[in-house]
């Protein structure tokens, strides 16, 4: 009977180790997709404030109005929008498990020699590397940015 309770046991440990592997990558899961959902989020976000832009623009154009102020502000509102998007998508390569190449960009494997994009020689100093990204601040500004859309859509259902 000790032979088939030591067997238990081990059966018994690999089963609680397994569930706990899987625990874990289904966090993981998780997480990132919900930081790819506010990705595209703020990707629309940007899109929308690209198009307030260009009619801003184009209305000091036309009718020869000083729009600059209001111009500068939705400028300095994409700025933030796109420096939050890139912190969002660095956490998602950490996520993953991957590193940046710093010649064009792209997220690459980080065993990787070379990056599969641009073919430039990957080395410790060659990439950005988003381990190094503090998680609170991406999840502040995922938060800041929901709670913005989340604003805005209020704003436009008390006007309508």
């Amino acid at each position: 009977m000790g032979k088939f309770d030591s067997i238990f046991d081990d059966v018994v440990v690999n089963a609680k180790a397994a569930a706990s592997a899987v625990s874990k990558k289904a966090t993981e899961v998780r997480d990132a997709s919900k930081h790819k959902f506010t990705a595209a989020e703020i990707r629309g976000e940007i899109n929308k404030k690209l198009r307030d832009l260009g009619a801003l623009t184009y209305k000091s154009q036309i009718h020869k109005m000083d729009l600059s102020e209001q111009i500068t502000q939705i400028v300095a509102e994409i700025a933030e929008l796109k420096d939050n998007l890139n912190a969002i998508n660095e956490h998602i390569a950490a996520l993953k498990d991957q590193k940046k190449c710093s010649q064009c960009g792209a997220n690459i494997p980080k065993n990787s020699l070379f990056c599969n994009i641009c073919g430039a020689k990957i080395s410790d100093e060659n990439f950005s590397n988003a381990e190094n990204l503090n998680e609170d601040v991406v999840e502040q500004a995922a938060d800041e940015v929901i709670e913005n859309m989340k604003s805005e859509n209020d704003e436009k259902k008390t006007s309508e």
